[in-house]
């Protein structure tokens, strides 16, 4: 059986699940828009978890099965599949179905989404669509933005990172470097020098000692640009399984914004350390994350820029990805996207010692890891010209980067 033309999902009503390259579930339309997913039979080793053979966290074959949804929706793993904001209007549009549809959505990108989960219809191959975006080939940006907004068949993939606030202007495109495989995204024109914006505190992330996600900065024949980020979910042609904190926690994309900050840090180091990881360690480097990203403005930190992955059989947070100032587009004046323990501003070194406490960490180490940020910090501020904003508004940022890391000493 090959695929059905993207036109033809609607009617899909059987979905095959892979595991890597295992077949291991279906998900299949009922009645009344219901939707059920279940696992079939597996002959699984002594040495194999209960996690490594499930699809997720919420999924574990222990659980009972099957597992029905109503209303068109996928359980709340395979929604956090699912592209948002400018792709997701791609997808919806060129499958002709709405945004509730969701396993016509997921039968459109799921043949490669993040992490190691697959969904195609039943009985079809599993073929990874050829990347949209050649480094060595593609010399004008502008034409693959314009091909990667213009159908669902040009970027057949699911990936996360395009948000329905200011990095809702950033658009990805999937692509495949010398490096391995890697993420393009550009600048949609909305907010000015997002990419360039995303470069610098990813590079300032990294300075201060967060694990981060690698970029570069791309620019093409006309001198517009566009940032390359490195795909941790991909070790050559091996998918690495990852999830996020909605993801773990059961819980829709919808709820990425009113998911509290401790329940997403609580959740995934739990994950960690049923994963044989340490709850402690994970718990630390997320809130260096929060920390990191309250610092430097980043208000669109949210439940699903939070996640977690079992790159050597040890489930552990992912690197750091998504990071960029949004205040200069929203007046300077927006808050984190999550509450820490009640607070979405004007945080302080006391405040997320407290978070720390509260998170089963010692003062001692959240002290030094917040420490180890404020040192390195100290030389960005006079920097933030290299991003290219005007006088005034580099001027604000560096002054909003000097005052956080002052509260922070």
């Amino acid at each position: 059986m090959t695929t059905p033309t993207r036109l033809d999902l609607r009617g899909i009503a059987e979905a095959d699940v892979y595991l890597g390259d295992d077949l291991v579930a279906h998900l299949v339309r009922g009645p009344r828009d219901t939707i059920s997913f279940d696992y079939i039979p597996d002959q699984h080793s002594a040495d194999e978890s209960v996690r490594e053979r499930s699809v997720s966290w919420s999924l574990l074959r222990t659980d009972s099965y099957p597992v029905v949804t109503t209303g068109g929706a996928v359980p709340a793993f395979f929604a956090g599949l699912l592209p948002e904001g400018v792709r997701l209007g791609v997808v919806t549009s060129s499958t002709k179905t709405s945004a509730d549809d969701h396993l016509t959505l997921l039968l459109a990108i799921g043949a490669d989404t993040v992490g190691n989960v697959g969904v195609v219809p039943a009985g079809a191959d599993r073929v990874r669509p050829i990347p949209m975006f050649d480094p060595e080939r593609d010399t004008d940006f502008r034409a693959v933005f314009n091909k990667l907004v213009g159908s669902v068949d040009a970027d057949p993939v699911g990936l996360a990172g395009v948000q329905p606030k200011v990095s809702a202007a950033i658009i990805s495109a999937p692509t495949l470097t010398r490096s391995g495989p890697a993420i393009l995204k550009l600048n949609s024109g909305h907010y000015p020098l997002l990419v360039e914006n995303e470069h610098f505190f990813m590079s300032m992330a990294a300075a201060c000692g967060l694990r981060v996600a690698t970029t570069s900065l791309l620019h093409d024949a006309d001198g517009r640009s566009a940032l390359l980020v490195r795909r941790f979910d991909r070790d050559g042609p091996t998918c690495i399984a990852q999830e996020d904190a909605c993801q773990v926690a059961d819980i829709y994309p919808a709820s990425k914004y009113r998911i509290k900050a401790e329940t997403a840090i609580g959740t995934l180091a739990d994950a960690c350390a049923h994963g044989g990881g340490s709850r402690a360690a994970a718990a630390l480097e997320l809130l260096k994350t929060v920390v990191f990203s309250w610092l430097i403005g980043n208000g669109d930190l949210h439940g699903k820029n939070l996640s977690i992955y079992n790159p050597d059989g040890v489930w552990q947070p992912t690197p750091a990805y998504d990071l960029l100032c949004t205040q200069p587009y929203l007046r300077w004046r927006d808050p984190m996207a999550l509450s820490l323990f009640g607070r979405a501003n004007r945080l302080t070194r006391a405040c997320f010692v407290d978070a720390g406490e509260r998170l089963g960490l010692r003062p001692r180490a959240t002290s030094r890891m917040i420490d180890s940020i404020v040192d390195a910090a100290q030389e960005w501020p006079v920097r933030c010209g290299d991003i290219g904003f005007d006088d005034r508004q580099t001027e604000l940022l560096a002054h909003m980067l000097r005052t956080r890391i002052g509260s922070l000493e």
